[in-house]
């Protein structure tokens, strides 16, 4: 792990100190075996100095320890709190009777001191990422609950969940809180951050080792477009994909959902897109968890906005159809037919794009003609269908911009001796939509 990942680690933990003791457990001494601070000292702004700006011999984390550390019961109130925020997900918990179980892997994972630190503070520096992380958590076990997994299978789920993103306390929170697009270093230490994880749990002695395996591997994809690696599903545990779809969907739900009229319904055809994304078996359970309960049956296109929805629907269906021209022309390319990884991963997102839009006819003549009809005699009766047909395009919209940033990495990356693919797919592109950091906030 970079020196400096440790000192973003300790600028949280010196802020977290100005509000509650942290205390050293034992001398810290530099890596030439300098004291720095002696047993018993107070960890906070007015010592930042002798533990940020030197390394260390240990890891600050663990010669240091909190008074006030993460109890079940807080973890209780605050997922009490989340359910407040989003209704939806409270009547899931409590239609699937998840409240003890809860409480019992929750008072499992805090039991290993160095974990509860990590979690005790993300909660306090960095709460959005606290309650994304509670959340997926959650999440995560209802669904290994679903798929009657072993005990020891959902403890390493639910601690998995909560612990997925600690990685990110050792990034640079100015690159985590920009605003703009990511340059390639940016992105390249945001993806980090799965492998500062799994060695920081690697190194919870009390921990199961699948954990570790299980936070490396939450951002990788059946379809090899994930990372740190790009493995396919062969090579993937179930418990990391269902970590890795809980976390999509938490993300939908949360950051792009709330206050636009959308609810837990919404979710379903984001999850019918990206179906083969995950381990079949994660999103079959997800669907049945979501069937489960009274879903919002409210919907975001109505009699005051139909006209501006359908339209808007009508002008994404006539460029989604252009796109898919484009990339459709270049997988039947002979000169495509290659075995680079980035050419598999992109080949693979074009092929489910292909296999959705031509199950559903979403994109013929008379689907349109079908939307226009609607508008015109005000068919209520359709809206909902209409609603799912939006949300759809809109996921197969970002996949394509995906496929078409992977293909571009190619041309920059790919071996030099494939030049005359290089120049078919310069040719065949189709330009790809700016979306601001998109490859953390879908599905």
């Amino acid at each position: 792990m970079p020196e400096t990942a440790n000192n973003f680690y300790g600028i949280h933990l010196t802020n977290f100190g100005e509000n509650e003791e942290v205390i050293a457990s034992e001398d810290i001494y530099n890596s030439q075996g300098v004291l720095l601070l002696k047993k018993g000292s107070f960890v906070n702004k007015k010592t930042a100095d002798q533990i940020i700006k030197f390394k260390l011999l240990k890891p600050i984390e663990s010669s240091v320890s909190i008074e006030n550390s993460l109890q079940t019961d807080d973890l209780a109130a605050d997922l009490k709190a989340l359910f407040d925020t989003y209704p939806s997900l409270g009547l899931i918990h409590s239609t699937k009777k998840l409240h003890k179980p809860i409480r019992d892997y929750a008072r499992k994972a805090l039991n290993h001191p160095l974990l509860n630190q990590k979690v005790t503070v993300m909660r306090a520096e960095t709460p959005k990422l606290y309650q994304q992380s509670l959340a997926v958590s959650w999440l995560s076990l209802a669904i290994g609950l679903q798929l009657q997994l072993p005990t020891e299978r959902l403890d390493h789920l639910f601690t998995s969940g909560l612990v997925h993103d600690i990685g990110m306390l050792h990034i640079d929170p100015n690159v985590i809180a920009k605003k703009e697009s990511l340059t390639p270093e940016e992105w390249r230490q945001i993806q980090s951050h799965t492998v500062i994880g799994q060695k920081l749990t690697e190194n919870i002695s009390t921990l199961d080792k699948n954990v570790a395996r299980i936070v490396l591997e939450h951002h990788e994809r059946c379809d090899g477009t994930g990372y740190p690696v790009g493995k396919f599903g062969e090579k993937l545990t179930l418990e990391s994909q269902i970590i890795a779809l809980s976390d999509s969907v938490i993300s939908v739900y949360l950051n792009k959902f709330h206050n636009t009229g959308k609810g837990v319904r919404d979710l379903i055809p984001f999850l019918q897109v990206n179906s083969e994304s995950h381990f079949y078996s994660a999103y079959a359970a997800v669907i049945t968890i979501l069937k489960s309960i009274q879903l919002e049956e409210t919907c975001f296109i109505n009699t005051k906005n139909k006209d501006a929805e359908i339209d808007k629907l009508l002008k994404k269906n006539t460029s989604l159809s252009q796109h898919i021209a484009y990339v459709e022309a270049l997988v039947f390319n002979d000169a495509f037919k290659c075995s680079h990884k980035l050419i598999a991963s992109a080949s693979s997102i074009i092929q489910q794009i292909l296999k959705t839009v031509r199950g559903s006819g979403v994109l013929d003549e008379g689907y349109i003609r079908w939307l226009k009809q609607v508008r015109e005699q005000t068919l209520e009766h359709a809206f909902r269908e209409i609603a799912d047909v939006s949300l759809m395009l809109d996921e197969l919209e970002w996949q394509l911009n995906r496929a078409t940033k992977i293909l571009n990495s190619f041309i920059h990356m790919g071996p030099e001796t494939e030049t005359q693919l290089k120049q078919v797919i310069k040719e065949s592109l189709y330009p790809p939509k700016e979306e601001e950091n998109m490859d953390e906030y879908s599905i």
